[in-house]
């Protein structure tokens, strides 16, 4: 198994995925707001890259719930923001989310040049590895990063994700993936403190969204994987 991390989307060049697993991360906070609302019920999510296209989304499936922010704070029109306390049982279950976020869905849109997507944070981590370990394919964890920027956080769960992927068979590891590892294991012992002063935990912070951070850090809190198929995602059990 060859493993790769790719800092950005814009990163991942012309190269032939077409036989990869692509393993989208967002820790803050897409994928954790969507691993939590399968937690709670939720019956699918589908990813759009623009507010625009989730709007035109509703006007065609009246009943799903929009779900997105831009710069953190909910987008107009959107029942629901890309906190993961609103994901409640109450409000998600049995539901089908059409989300969009700054950063994250687009990163999900990106890796469809792959034969298989999923969405890991540290909340499904282990879960995440296992269901990689499965297909046996090259994986390519992408992260979504904040703005253009790489994000820390993202860095250090892709890094986490390369130790469980290397734990038990043999990988090869690019340059990428190494320096991802090396993040991970710096921070390993206070993912909590690395989330709240990473500089997009800072900003949520000071927007004030900052009991998501923390909660974002939690490691293997669920053990399901979203998992996309034709433009839809839907959760699956590793």
């Amino acid at each position: 198994m060859r493993i790769d991390v790719v800092a950005l989307p814009a990163e991942l060049g012309g190269g032939d995925r077409s036989a990869d697993l692509s393993v989208v991360v967002d820790v803050l906070r897409l994928s954790s707001t969507m691993v939590t609302a399968f937690a709670n019920g939720c019956e699918a999510a589908i990813p759009v890259a623009e507010p625009a296209e989730a709007l035109m989304l509703r006007d065609e499936l009246p009943n799903v719930l929009l779900a997105g922010e831009r710069e953190g704070y909910r987008i107009e029109g959107f029942d629901l923001g890309n906190s993961p306390f609103e994901m409640t049982r109450d409000v998600v279950r049995g539901r089908t989310l059409v989300m969009c976020s700054t950063n994250g869905t687009r990163a999900i849109v990106a890796s469809r040049g792959g034969a298989e997507s999923i969405v890991a944070c540290f909340l499904n981590a282990s879960a995440a590895a296992r269901y990689a370990l499965g297909t046996g394919r090259d994986v390519t964890v992408l992260c979504s990063g904040k703005l253009g920027a790489a994000a820390l956080e993202d860095a250090v769960c892709a890094g986490m994700l390369v130790e469980k992927l290397g734990g038990g068979i043999r990988v090869e590891l690019t340059d990428r993936a190494r320096r991802a590892l090396e993040a991970f294991r710096e921070h390993a012992d206070d993912l909590v403190r690395m989330a709240t002063e990473c500089e997009h935990g800072r900003y949520l912070t000071q927007i004030g969204m900052g009991r998501d951070v923390p909660y974002c850090a939690e490691v293997d809190r669920f053990d399901l994987v979203p998992h996309l198929t034709n433009g839809t995602i839907r959760a699956v059990r590793a």
